[in-house]
């Protein structure tokens, strides 16, 4: 494929997304670009036409990967506060909302593996569910907050490692020593583990913002009260001192 013709048509998906209020600025490197070859057969009339399928020539972007690997942030920096882990649970949520309500999606029919955070589904299956995006997230919050997660070195393995998990309820205990708000998390995520029932985004969003927002708000109110204590220690001396 020529170099002008791959600067025409990401030039084109890229223009697809704007008019979606993507901006391409915090979109990461481009690998490359093209449109969804669907599963079956496909019975569009030309090239550049489509079938009845509902995926049948909807533009893709291949990225690179953003940022540092998990593992060296938590060898660096340590594990995550309680603060912190709702926070990233905030954010998390907040980007699968914003690319759900502009129709992007992971590529669901053959999603990349890993070993370490992908859904059951993901793995069992090859294929996303509507709540696999939800389920790494809390392989994700049970690592940064330090749980174990033991290497796995196999789809089997790590299938085991899921299925112990969830059966003995020990993610939801330790989230719950970090959170009883991410524990809850958890819990509505494991309802919905495998099922075709969507995340409700908005909810728990709500929930999430609350405690982000009561947390700065406690930090705030707790800086405000050392600033008041340390006023009245300096008026207290400043009184009580003589020549």
């Amino acid at each position: 494929m020529s170099l002008w013709y791959q600067v025409q048509r990401q030039t084109k998906v890229l223009n697809i997304l704007r008019n979606q209020g993507i901006l391409s600025k915090y979109l990461p490197e481009i690998v490359a670009s093209g449109r969804i070859l669907h599963s079956g057969p496909c019975k569009k009339e030309s090239p550049g036409g489509r079938c009845d399928h509902p995926l049948c020539g909807t533009p893709i972007l291949v990225t690179s990967p953003v940022g540092k690997l998990l593992s060296s942030v938590i060898a660096y920096e340590g594990q995550f506060s309680a603060e912190e882990a709702i926070r990233c649970c905030r954010d998390c949520l907040a980007a699968l909302r914003s690319a759900s309500m502009a129709n992007v999606q992971h590529d669901r029919d053959s999603p990349a593996i890993n070993l370490q955070f992908s859904s059951s589904h993901a793995l069992q299956h090859g294929k996303l569910c509507p709540s696999s995006d939800a389920e790494s997230i809390v392989y994700v919050l049970f690592f940064i907050s330090g749980g174990t997660m033991q290497q796995q070195d196999s789809i089997e393995s790590a299938l085991q490692w899921r299925e112990r998990s969830w059966a003995k309820r020990s993610i939801q205990q330790h989230l719950g020593q970090v959170s009883a708000l991410l524990k809850a998390f958890a819990d509505y995520v494991d309802s919905l583990c495998g099922t075709p029932y969507p995340v409700d985004y908005d909810i728990w969003l709500k929930r999430l913002n609350r405690a982000v927002e009561g947390s700065t708000d406690r930090g705030k109110m707790i800086e405000e009260v050392a600033i008041t204590l340390r006023l009245e220690d300096a008026a207290e001396f400043s009184g009580t001192s003589g020549p």
